[in-house]
């Protein structure tokens, strides 16, 4: 492959002003994954549609990230980090602006689509501008910073939406990304590093991302459907059939082109293969239960919307505080005992918050909610670390495939789970059984995940291909 070097210094900076432009983007994007599940019925209010059909409001946004993540990549890749982040958080607000006065159902879906198109580029360039702007120590700081981040924006979207959606309305939770956006593309344009190893011969693959677009759509509309359609329904039967077939479509469409957004030879790598199921597994496994959380928390043990945003703050200090202190420690810490043991603790956490009935108080998950923030603290800046350890010019290749990950483990995880609970009785015991066995579900996923990942680096070798 051939490389070239834009124009400016490649010189990596000490200042910590470009991961402020990041940090900051990364917040309102992470934000907006989570920060109108309190505002569906403000939103079925408004626009005339119910609360099932407003599901597309979270599911839409995370589909369109994770179908054009490794295109972003690719992009980035050829046209310059900085330059992409930047245009994205622009078109980002943009889309929140549409989101915040759009006037009926279909508008607000299609802004939540342009919103994840544009998040999809920024989330696959704020991993590669760390690792071009920050090296040693400062980059592991910087990667924890950003997982930390990350994390903490998920858990504190239902919290933020209940407060602007109480106080000033659903809108807003969209428009108060403007002066967040406008701050980050202030700081980026002055303080990213200008610099870049790029791949300009580099070819933008437009069938991959359609496929895995149609593959992701079909899938999640299953099993979002399947309840209420029953699963032998023609309709759920043909789009399990067509999610297969476009998903495997997908994998033969990459296999033959010379430049896929998707290059298959990353997988060669077992260190590369581990971060991939141990940030899928950090997403399904944990990330994907808060909204059951918090409609546990709010319709089964009365507190209001606020009051269970709060309720996860045991998750959030301790994801803070492991965050902050491996940190210092990444470099100098074997992944392999780092990935294993975080995403065990997510597993026993998990499990220490089994045994959930209609008049369990809040009380009963703290302890378990403590061991998880743990383990997600741990787990969060390791694997963006390793997941961008590769050659310079594959970087933005590899932080999309990991951003996949992210988004598939989310988007599958809430409709998975959503799918489990669908077949209990809409009653407070059933619900309250039903979270059991989606607790249940969610350590077994972080529990396989810690053992796969465990394997695979106890004899992984960084092969990535050049």
């Amino acid at each position: 492959m051939v490389a070239v070097s834009t124009q400016g210094s490649t010189s990596r900076t000490t200042s910590w002003l470009p991961l402020v432009a990041v940090v900051l983007a990364v917040f309102v994007l992470m934000l907006d994954a989570t920060v109108v599940t309190v505002a569906l019925p403000a939103m079925a209010r408004d626009l005339d549609g119910d609360v099932t059909d407003l599901q597309w409001v979270m599911n839409a946004y995370t589909i369109a990230m994770a179908a054009v993540q490794l295109s972003a990549g690719a992009l980035a890749d050829r046209y310059g980090r900085r330059r992409l982040f930047l245009i994205s958080v622009g078109w980002f607000a943009m889309a929140s602006v549409a989101c915040g006065l759009a006037t009926t159902l279909t508008m607000l879906i299609a802004a939540r689509v342009a919103q994840g198109l544009a998040g999809a580029i920024m989330f696959a360039t704020t991993l590669a501008l760390i690792g071009q702007n920050y090296t040693g120590a400062a980059r592991g700081t910087a990667f924890a910073v950003r997982g930390t981040t990350a994390g903490i924006a998920v858990v504190l979207g239902p919290v933020i939406g209940g407060l602007l959606t109480d106080g000033l309305g659903w809108r807003w939770i969209f428009l108060v990304n403007l002066p967040v956006a406008a701050a980050a593309m202030t700081i980026g344009w002055s303080k990213l590093r200008r610099g870049e190893e790029l791949l300009r011969h580099r070819r933008i693959d437009v069938p991959g991302p359609l496929l895995l677009a149609i593959g992701l759509v079909a899938l999640v509309y299953a099993l979002l459907s399947a309840n209420n359609r029953g699963w032998t329904d023609p309709l759920i039967l043909s789009c399990l059939t067509g999610a297969g077939l476009a998903l495997a479509a997908f994998l033969v469409v990459e296999s033959g082109l010379t430049h896929p957004m998707l290059d298959l030879r990353l997988f060669a790598d077992r260190t590369f293969v581990a971060t991939q199921i141990g940030s899928f597994t950090v997403q399904g496994s944990v990330f994907a239960l808060f909204v059951f959380f918090s409609v546990y928390f709010q319709n089964h043990l009365g507190k209001s919307v606020i009051g269970a945003g709060l309720s996860f703050l045991p998750i959030v200090i301790p994801i803070m505080i492991a965050g902050a202190a491996v940190g210092a420690f990444l470099d100098r810490i074997p992944p392999r005992l780092t990935i294993g043991v975080s995403l065990a603790l997510i597993g026993v956490g998990l499990l220490l918050m089994l045994g959930v009935t209609e008049r369990t108080g809040w009380s009963h998950f703290l302890a378990g909610m403590v061991v998880t923030g743990l383990g997600c603290g741990v787990a969060l800046p390791v694997l963006g670390a390793l997941a961008v350890d590769v050659p310079p010019a594959q970087v933005g290749v590899a932080a999309g495939v990991n951003n996949t990950a992210l988004q598939l483990g989310f988007a599958l995880g809430i409709a998975s789970y959503g799918a489990v609970l669908g077949t209990f009785p809409e009653t407070a015991a059933g619900f309250a059984d039903g979270l059991n066995h989606l607790i249940a579900i969610g350590a077994g996923t972080a529990i396989i995940g810690a053992a796969t990942a465990t394997v695979l680096l106890r004899s992984g070798q960084r092969r990535t291909a050049s």
